[in-house]
């Protein structure tokens, strides 16, 4: 392993070598991104092209270091090419035009150069040497600049032996400070910090410190056969090597040159700074063009241009032959001239700056008075035009009133027999209306305080203070957004109607059992109808543990049949909380929907009813009524619900109790888990039929009839006896894939139980999780899962199997069922939407249109 050699460094020194890393990253850097653009709009071959030079412009700062001592030198080198462009320019355009050329005086800033640059006592030279030697100091090289250059005029030596010099340059003397000159222009990185940055991780920037160590070695292996000391180029050779190089193209090229001037420092319009803008000028060397072009001819004019613009001040309609004769004897007839004040060339006419002015001001009186008479016959045309108009309407209109005044002379005799009947008719007329009037309005006036004495005692009043649980309102904040799992899975289809196998039919002593008798032998009181405050006693006898808490049920039934904020998702969350607290308690069940059942009789409020029925058919569809209160119950909404809300009441009652009886009437198996899931309330409200689709092994797939009570062997019985095994079929049930993961059902439960439980959020007071969960990822699985299998617990559905399953034989067209393909289902399927492993899965939830 090599040694390594630590050299401690101030902190200035240590300053330095991190900017002298910085800028030699950022060189190279740079260096490489040009090198890629030009690579790629350079032209390949020999072609025309345009090059853009971007330079700052002269700098006369307040702290003038190294840096503005080299774009200072740059500008002047710049402006000494400007110079020469601008005169060669002139020049050739004299000797074209035959003009007598005659040297103009200007500013010569070639000393200035050659004291910057010059060999070999130039201040750049200067510094280069002092950079060869290690015990050189800043001070030194100011010393030898004021021995070599102290008698020079545009060099000035600071009165007080400060650490800096002057320079006259083009645009005025700058003042620099000679402090770190030595170090900025050494500006070297060490050969241990190459290396280092050659190994870098990073494979740009290694390839980048690659290509510049292969450069530097071969420049010093160029110097060692030359048999001379290698030595590192400075920052002062490199930049008057580059200068000169981008001089040397500016050279072989027609170079032309923009100026850009700032009106002010702020970079706010309508602003315009006047000194500001006279040092730009004078810095970039427009003042002395200005000067030089004025020492000349500076408006050139073609002979044509000059004879079409100037024929109107002479009466000419056409102009005469562009020569030089018919230009001066113009130019003589509008303005006095003088020995000197033009000339003429071969074909242009060169004029002073006066003349032209002249010229120019007698033209825009000329075409102001021409203006001036165009707008006067204009002005005269449309006039003459308007009266022309004006006095043909007036004609037209006095023969119009002298017929009008005729006629309704006429009309007022006719009808002033008339009108004095119809006067005495309207009277008659307008009485007896008023009397019919005031009397329609006070029966109308009595008619409305009647009802509303009527409803004064059942009206809806303002339910927004009555205080719900903070668990209740935490669950209502969250799903203010509206949005609910599974919502874009929803879709309608056009299904056929699918005939039960069990008939339901209502009691043949149905009317013998009224809701009223119930209210007289099981309520506490036997006052039944609508109640807009809590209640202080239940409804119904029940225990005393259970009493408060129905009573708490009761305030949410009237915030949620009263609540005019809630939107569609915290609707149906409300309504999921009351019947998740029916669940829950047995005992709270038949005093709910007693509850519910005294809050729609005879409300005379729409929507306020509605929304109780809405939620009387959410609690049928999750627990059945005690079969003390099933009967009356029945009758009571085969009598009182709504038409569209009545069959599938009865519906739902039926259904409960048949699950009850085939339980052997046991309340708590026949109940369901978990509340309604968004298929159920969805389905509800457009009092439509519930349709499951569902997937076989072989992957066939259908849209299956659903029912709220429908459980997992009721529906894969469904589906093998429409596969053909009409005997076998008990004892099968149903899987759920969702995310990854394989969800089973027991035959005994219900499959919208299954669906409720993923889309019920996570805080939600629900039970927990008795399914079996089947996933690869273990991360995947639900939470709340009571019982999980990891790895491959069932067949993967990307590799189905090739027949299908005992008992079962190929799919056959049954009255009730319709395939997927021939379903007409609005929507797209999901990503969830696989073949299962057992008989049937049901996949996504849809709605089929009609109730049943």
């Amino acid at each position: 392993m090599r040694d390594k050699i630590y050299t401690p460094l101030t902190v200035e020194s240590a300053v330095d070598a991190r900017d002298a890393v910085a800028k030699i990253l950022y060189s190279l850097l740079f260096h490489w991104l040009t090198e890629r653009i030009n690579g790629q709009v350079y032209p390949r071959h020999h072609a025309l092209s345009i090059s853009v030079l971007d330079i700052y412009g002269f700098e006369d700062l307040s702290f003038n270091s190294f840096e503005q001592l080299c774009i200072n030198y740059a500008n002047e080198y710049l402006q000494f090419l400007f110079n020469g462009i601008v005169f060669r320019q002139e020049q050739e355009e004299y000797n074209r035009e035959q003009i007598p050329w005659q040297d103009i005086p200007f500013n010569d800033n070639q000393a200035c150069i050659d004291l910057i640059s010059s060999k070999p006592h130039g201040v750049l030279r200067i510094l280069d040497d002092q950079s060869c030697f290690p015990q050189a100091t800043d001070h030194t090289f100011l010393q030898k600049c004021h021995y070599h250059h102290g008698n020079n005029k545009i060099y000035l030596k600071p009165k007080m032996p400060l650490p800096e010099f002057t320079i006259k340059h083009f645009a005025g003397p700058v003042t620099y400070q000679v402090h770190k000159f030595l170090d900025k222009n050494y500006d070297q990185v060490g050969q241990e910090v190459l290396d280092l940055f050659s190994h870098s991780k990073n494979k740009m920037v290694a390839n980048l410190f690659l290509v510049h160590a292969e450069v530097v070695g071969q420049h010093r292996g160029r110097v060692r056969k030359s048999g001379t000391r290698h030595q590192p180029p400075t920052v002062s050779t490199k930049f008057t090597l580059s200068l000169l190089e981008l001089v040397d193209k500016m050279e072989r090229c027609n170079p032309s040159f923009i100026r850009c001037i700032k009106p002010n420092s702020q970079k706010e319009p309508g602003v315009f700074e006047t000194e500001l803008v006279t040092s730009q000028l004078r810095y970039s060397g427009i003042l002395e063009t200005i000067r030089i072009r004025r020492e000349g001819y500076p408006v050139r004019l073609a002979f044509n241009d000059f004879l079409f613009r100037y024929k109107s001040l002479v009466g000419l309609k056409q102009p005469p032959a562009p020569d030089g004769e018919n230009c001066i004897f113009m130019l003589c007839k509008l303005v006095p001239l003088r020995p000197g004040a033009y000339q003429v060339g071969v074909t242009k006419l060169f004029l002073k700056e006066e003349v032209y002015q002249l010229l120019e001001s007698k033209r825009e009186r000329v075409r102001q008075v021409a203006a001036l008479t165009l707008q006067r016959y204009t002005r005269m045309f449309f006039v003459r035009k308007r009266y022309t108009e004006f006095r043909t309407k007036i004609v037209r209109l006095q023969a119009y009133c002298r017929g009008f005044l005729t006629r309704k002379r006429y009309l007022k005799m006719r009808k002033s027999l008339v009108k004095f009947r119809s006067l005495v008719h309207m009277y008659v007329t307008r009485k007896r209306y008023i009397k019919m009037k005031l009397e329609a309005r006070r029966k109308a006036e009595e008619e409305r305080r009647r009802r509303e004495e009527e409803l004064s005692k059942r009206e809806v009043v303002n339910v927004s203070h009555l205080v719900i649980p903070a668990e209740l309102s935490s669950l209502l904040q969250a799903a203010a957004g509206g949005r609910q799992l599974h919502a874009e899975s929803l879709a309608l289809v056009q299904a056929p109607h699918i005939p039960e196998e069990n008939q339901l039919t209502l009691p043949l002593d149905i009317n013998n059992n009224p809701f009223s008798r119930y209210v007289q032998l099981h309520f506490r009181e036997p006052m039944f109808g609508m109640l807009t405050v809590p209640l202080e006693t239940t409804l119904t006898c029940m225990d005393e543990d259970l009493r408060q808490e129905a009573l708490e049920v009761f305030v949410m039934i009237l915030r949620f049949m009263g609540d005019p904020h809630l939107n569609g998702a915290q609707e149906n969350l409300f309504g999921n909380y009351i019947i998740q607290r029916g669940l829950a308690n047995q005992g709270l069940r038949d005093e709910i929907l007693a509850q519910l059942a005294n809050q729609v009789w005879r409300n005379p409020n729409h929507d306020n009813a509605e929304r109780g029925w809405l939620l009387l058919l959410g609690c049928t569809c999750c627990f059945p009524p005690s079969p003390r209160l099933h009967t009356h119950l029945l009758k009571f909404v085969s009598d009182h619900a709504p038409a569209g809300c009545r069959a599938l009441l009865q519906h739902r009652l039926i259904q409960a109790n048949q699950k009850s009886r085939l339980l052997s009437g046991s309340a708590p198996e026949t109940a369901r888990t978990y509340p309604l899931a968004l298929l159920e309330w969805t389905a509800n409200r457009k009092r439509a039929n519930m349709v499951l689709q569902v997937t076989c092994f072989d992957g066939e797939s259908f849209l299956c009839p659903v029912q709220s009570w429908t459980s997992g062997e009721d529906l894969a019985g469904n589906i093998l006896r429409h596969r053909g095994a009409c005997e076998e079929w008990r004892g099968w049930s149903v899987l759920m894939k969702e995310h990854g993961q394989w969800a089973e059902l027991a035959g005994h439960d219900y499959v919208m139980d299954l669906i409720s439980d993923l889309e019920l959020q996570s805080d939600f007071p629900k039970q927990k999780s008795y399914y079996i969960i089947s996933a690869e990822d273990p991360n995947r699985v639900r939470p709340n899962a009571r019982l999980t299998l990891f790895g491959s617990g069932f067949d993967s559905d990307d590799e189905p199997p090739s027949s299908a399953p005992p008992n079962l034989q190929q799919p056959t067209r049954l009255d009730g069922y319709s395939s997927h393909v021939e379903a007409d289902v609005i929507g797209r399927r999901s990503d969830s939407e696989r073949s299962g492993s057992l008989p049937g899965q049901p996949l996504r939830p849809v709605l089929s249109d009609g109730a049943r």
